[in-house]
């Protein structure tokens, strides 16, 4: 992930896991998604489809865990939705 993207998750409002994220979805909340490699794919199906039809756009973190360390919680983290 860029350095301006870490700089700009930093100041954003944002979601954490797959529940959450597919709230937002629906409110139509969601600027981008950090998605960790380490996934599932069949896990992010329904993720996936909605925003293939919202151009919303997609970054990758190295694993589930990179990921939920970053955001500062101690469990795996699949999936992160940055909110407008």
């Amino acid at each position: 992930m860029s350095n301006e993207k870490v700089a700009r998750f930093n100041k954003q409002h944002h979601v954490i896991g797959l529940k959450q994220t597919l709230k937002a979805l629906d409110k139509n909340q969601v600027t981008s998604l950090i998605i960790a490699e380490d996934v599932e794919v069949h896990l992010l199906t329904r993720v996936l489809s909605q925003i293939n039809h919202k151009q919303i756009p997609v970054s990758f973190f190295k694993s589930k865990q990179a990921l939920g360390e970053y955001v500062g919680i101690n469990v795996n983290a699949t999936i992160v939705a940055l909110l407008k």
